[in-house]
């Protein structure tokens, strides 16, 4: 099968690009810089069509799809860089102010120069074989065995070139740099692959098989699986959850899994018919580190190809299901994609095992192939729901913070003004009696016991206020605030509403602790205006732009209404 009708133009894109591209032989011993060929690379691949490499089952159906209008690829730089300003120019300043529960770390760092998908699974469920028939090129190593002990990150390029983690780490534009907290030991174990003449405008992103180990933390269900975004920041929750456990590998295995999984656009979760979904590391990975990943993870149940009888794999199909309902606590489980692998000439027995159902193998397997080639349009998609989650989450901190530093400043003011009044109060009813004839030691007396009784008034006040700070900072008078500004959505039953406070909740204890009530920067209303023009504003209309309006009748006749 042919992966498409296009021949590879990344040289001549590069040249286009201004990066020079010479086989003069004097020239060829010199050392290439990785990291620059391939950011020049990346830019010339996005200049590709996105569509131009999808792949059908058959000739027929590949040029019947070739006479598509293929994707403007400027039109999703330009939606990036939206999405990009927007986060730059009014999210992270206001966060910053506000020690919001935005992830400072992770919003500083780049994103990788390439939307890239993400592949995970039990050692030898066919991860490396389906990297190899996708990009039509042996680029890993195959085999029964664990093949693999590292994070392999594979690029398009227009030389053959393989990098070590050190250098990958280190270079600051290809946005992998976030991986050195994770420690040497898993530097060491990544690479990165530049290979030529594939027909890709995304990076692969392979990892090493999961298997059990006497050391494998069992799974817990309640990490939840979760349909809904209805989470602490990653930060919050996955830290309760692999704090404390033993490392197999010499890194954080799941730390670095949920890394990856946040950054990618798409996530394949492979399981193979000897370990269907029994492998305690691989539920594990699914329960804590995949968490809130369901949008793009997909399941694959590989090498199907294997069964001989339908009641084997009938028995193995079930057998994952089952072993999934233990850890996604869904009445619905998600769709698992049955396929396998076809030879290297392409050629499948049908008289043997499941050949009758080959053609339903085939037609899944381009699905999942169709998924994985939609991952750059998967990028923008991912950056404008991040854009509304973080622009909903940074609102509601924000909103509560305010209020937050309004009764407290309240409070002080009132406490404020009971000195001074104890104070004016009784110096001018000294001064009072000393006009009316009173003994002037007996109207210094008066004002000396009213400078004490503000003395006094203060230290009640010291103390008064200090248990005020503590009681602002429980759970429950931070919820009263939150139901009073949300009343509403809440009597509606907001689900989305409530998800937001659990996640906020953490990083408003955190800021008032941090900042001190008596120095909670005030909130200004165009701050408010900015976050509510980009969730009523900005995001719909990023949205519209990205909308398939050429192709979709339900979005053309929402058009014609809109307008």
């Amino acid at each position: 099968m042919s992966l498409g009708s296009h021949k590879c133009v990344w040289a001549a894109e590069t040249r286009q690009c201004g990066v020079p591209h010479t086989n003069d032989t004097a020239n060829t011993s010199r050392p290439l810089s990785v990291g620059k060929m391939l950011r020049a690379g990346c830019r010339a691949a996005l200049r590709r069509p996105l569509l131009a490499s999808r792949r059908l089952s058959s000739l027929a159906a590949s040029q019947a799809i070739a006479g598509e209008r293929p994707v403007d690829d400027e039109k999703w730089i330009r939606l990036m860089q939206q999405t990009s300003r927007l986060e730059t120019s009014v999210l992270l300043p206001l966060n910053e102010k506000l020690l919001g529960p935005l992830d400072r770390k992770h919003r500083e760092e780049k994103l990788p120069s390439l939307p890239f998908v993400f592949l995970l699974g039990n050692h030898s469920s066919g991860k490396s074989s389906f990297i190899n028939y996708l990009l039509q090129r042996d680029v890993q190593s195959t085999g029964v065995a664990p093949t693999d002990d590292g994070f392999t990150i594979i690029a398009p390029g227009r030389e053959d070139l393989d990098q070590d983690g050190p250098a990958l780490v280190g270079d600051p534009d290809l946005g992998f740099s976030g991986l050195r907290v994770y420690g040497p030991a898993l530097i060491q174990r990544t690479q990165l692959k530049v290979r030529k003449g594939i027909q890709a405008n995304y990076m692969l992103v392979d990892s090493p098989g999961m298997i059990d180990s006497p050391r494998s933390p069992p799974h817990q269900s309640q990490f939840g699986y979760s349909a809904t975004s209805g989470r602490l920041s990653p930060q919050q929750q996955q830290s309760n959850s692999f704090k404390g456990q033993d490392s197999d590998r010499g890194y954080e295995f799941p730390e670095v899994v949920r890394w990856y999984a946040e950054r990618a656009d798409v996530i394949l979760l492979f399981f193979d018919p000897d370990k269907p979904g029994t492998t305690g590391e691989t539920l594990s990975i699914l329960t804590r580190s995949l968490v809130g990943m369901d949008h793009k993870l997909h399941l694959v149940l590989n090498k199907v190809d294997q069964f001989r009888k339908i009641h084997d794999f009938a028995r193995a199909y079930g057998s994952l299901c089952w072993n999934l309902s233990k850890v996604i606590p869904l009445k619905d489980l998600p769709r698992i994609y049955t396929m396998c692998i076809p030879t290297k000439d392409n050629q499948m027995q049908a008289a043997e095992g499941l050949g009758a159902s080959m053609k339903d193998l085939d037609a899944m397997r381009e699905e999942v192939v169709s998924e994985v080639q939609r991952a750059p349009e998967r990028r923008v998609d991912n950056l404008i729901t991040n854009l509304y989650d973080s622009s909903r989450l940074l609102k509601m901190h924000a909103e509560i913070f305010e209020d937050l530093r309004a009764r407290y400043a309240s409070e002080k003011w009132r406490r404020s003004a009971l000195v001074a009044a104890t104070f004016v109060g009784g110096n001018a009813l000294a001064a009072s009696a000393l006009a009316s004839g009173v003994p002037i030691e007996a109207a210094a007396g008066l004002s000396v016991a009213s400078v004490l009784a503000s003395a006094g008034v203060v230290w009640h006040n010291s103390t008064v206020m200090a248990q005020l700070e503590r009681d602002l900072l429980q759970e429950d008078s931070l919820g009263e605030l939150f139901r009073r500004r949300y009343g509403r959505q809440l009597a509606e039953g907001d689900e989305y509403v409530l998800s937001l406070w659990k996640r906020v909740l953490p990083s408003l204890q955190v800021a008032a602790h941090t900042l001190g009530f008596s120095k909670l920067p005030k909130l200004k209303s165009s701050e408010i205006a900015a976050l509510d023009n980009i969730v009523s504003n900005e995001i719909p209309e990023l949205r519209r732009q990205c909308a398939p309006t050429d192709s979709s009748l339900a979005h053309q006749v929402a058009k014609m209404f809109r307008s």
